[in-house]
């Protein structure tokens, strides 16, 4: 009734038809991988990995679109080699979701593996993290790991959590006691090293060059005589997880790294040392982004006033910076012997932001939505499992969300995901080993304020508070070649509005 996908996941080295799920088999491995799926599959192999706890990495981009990767670039205008060696060399999901479009509540989701609506975070604000949720990160620490955090947490008390400080008695930040404000940072959730902080200051227990002390705000902008001071912040960001990763490396205690980087997010303000490695204006320009007039004004989001191709490059350029730490991370491992022991996920929280206000220069082609609304351009994201040795390449076209990375890291670590009442992701390995044909799940419930959804295959159903409701078949009926562009980007299919039981079909 509703047909086959005819998406074609496009890239500058590869093209895949989703059409024929048998093609999606059809990657180049080289000896040793083949060897190691067939002896995985034959029992001969712990499936787990090559030792009984790899090393985990969480790499979480912000506001990324399903666009922008190289292998999934209709556009042809990614830049982004060291993420595409992950897709290539790994599991490519072409169907993943995050669990609202919105930072705050997407991001409690990846932290605890838990749907963040049962325990009441819909939205921006809705803050801090609950301390009654366990994170991933403490289930690990508990299973023997060393436990990172770099980047944006996103979840401690601030200016936007008023409800909060209300309903617990305080009447202005100054009030509260530095042990309650602590107990919401990531110290508070498991993570025994810290770098937080989504630019020049980080509270910290350690610093870029690997020194540790007790926690306490670093101003990269004046630490060391200044010497940081130049240093961007997805840049900063890599150094602090790398010093991490130095101190862990072949260490007996496995690690796990929860790496946020700030970008695409805005602000919008990449030195040229990164705009000069993406697309040139004239070259977006020559793809028809206009850069003659102004159409974004100077504000919180953008250093100037921008065109619009100056935006798109914008953004190009902070995926080039995230992908350049990708590349240093990967080198440290492989030159360490890691590869082989260490599960990677890259994924974004949500989709782009596309209003005037507030684009990052991301794009989530070639699906209808944005940032705010969990339609598939704000809910479905670039998503890649990472494991030499164990998961072969593929494209895996199942439903999957940001809640089975950390089920996935607590059963390799040797947890039962399963038997977690407070997990609610399931474990991919046996999905992406091949030993379990099925999908991983049978429904899955992107939420957002007022507006709710159940996903099953391809079919997407979404409520409103209102009574209205949507039901949808998310495919894409148009042949994507490589560097064209489609005509249009309302890719989930609407296939009627039922509303207030009237039933109305909209084809």
């Amino acid at each position: 009734m509703f047909g086959k996908s005819l998406m074609r996941v496009t890239g500058k080295h590869r093209r895949i038809d989703t059409v024929d799920s048998a093609r999606h088999s059809r990657r180049a491995f080289t000896l040793i991988e083949l060897l190691v799926v067939i002896a995985i599959n034959a029992g001969l192999v712990n499936a787990e990995g090559p030792q009984a706890k790899p090393n985990i990495i969480f790499i979480i981009t912000d506001d990324h679109g399903y666009n922008d990767l190289e292998a999934t670039d209709l556009r042809d205008e990614v830049n982004m080699p060291n993420v595409h060696r992950l897709s290539t060399g790994g599991a490519l999901m072409t169907q993943a979701y995050c669990t609202a479009p919105q930072c705050v509540p997407s991001r409690a989701g990846i932290v605890t593996g838990r749907y963040q609506q049962r325990f009441g975070i819909d939205a921006n604000g809705e803050g801090p993290l609950p301390n009654s949720q366990q994170s991933i990160a403490s289930r690990l620490k508990t299973l023997g790991y060393k436990t990172g955090h770099v980047g944006k947490w996103h979840f401690d008390i601030n200016r936007g959590t008023k409800d909060w400080m209300r309903k617990s008695g305080y009447q202005r930040e100054a009030d509260i006691p530095v042990s309650v404000v602590n107990a919401f940072k990531p110290q508070g959730f498991g993570y025994d090293e810290f770098a937080e902080g989504v630019g020049a200051r980080v509270w910290s227990n350690f610093d870029v060059n690997g020194k540790r002390f007790p926690g306490q705000e670093v101003n990269y902008g004046s630490y060391e005589n200044g010497i940081h001071k130049k240093k961007y912040r997805i840049q900063l960001q890599t150094e602090l997880a790398l010093a991490f990763l130095k101190r862990h490396v072949g260490e007996s205690k496995p690690f796990f790294l929860y790496l946020g980087f700030y970008g695409p997010h805005s602000p919008l303000d990449a030195p040229p040392s990164l705009t000069e490695q993406v697309l040139s204006l004239s070259a977006l320009e020559a793809k028809g982004y206009d850069h003659s007039k102004i159409r974004h004004r100077k504000s919180h989001n953008y250093a100037k006033d921008y065109t619009e191709a100056e935006v798109r490059q914008q953004g190009l350029a902070l995926l080039k910076g995230i992908d350049n730490g990708v590349g240093e991370i990967y080198q440290l491992l492989e030159k360490n012997g890691e590869l082989e022991n260490t599960l990677i996920f890259f994924m974004s929280d949500n989709g782009a932001p596309l209003s005037v206000r507030s684009w990052d220069g991301s794009v989530n082609d070639p699906w209808h939505g944005s940032k705010g609304i969990i339609f598939e351009g704000g809910s479905r994201i670039p998503y890649i499992v990472h494991w030499r040795g164990v998961i072969p390449p593929q494209v895996f076209d199942k439903g999957v969300n940001t809640l089975d990375a950390g089920a996935t890291a607590v059963a390799v670590a040797g947890g039962d995901p399963a038997s977690d009442p407070m997990l609610d992701g399931v474990n991919l390995t046996p999905f992406l080993t091949g030993r379990d044909k099925g999908a991983p799940h049978r429904y899955l419930y992107p939420r957002y304020m007022n507006t709710a959804s159940i996903t099953q295959g391809k079919l997407k159903f979404m409520r409103h508070e209102n009574g209205e409701e949507l039901l949808f078949d998310g495919i894409v009926q148009h042949d994507f070649s490589p560097g064209s562009f489609p005509l249009c980007l309302c890719a989930s299919v609407p296939l009627c509005l039922i509303r207030h039981g009237n039933l109305r079909i909209l084809l």
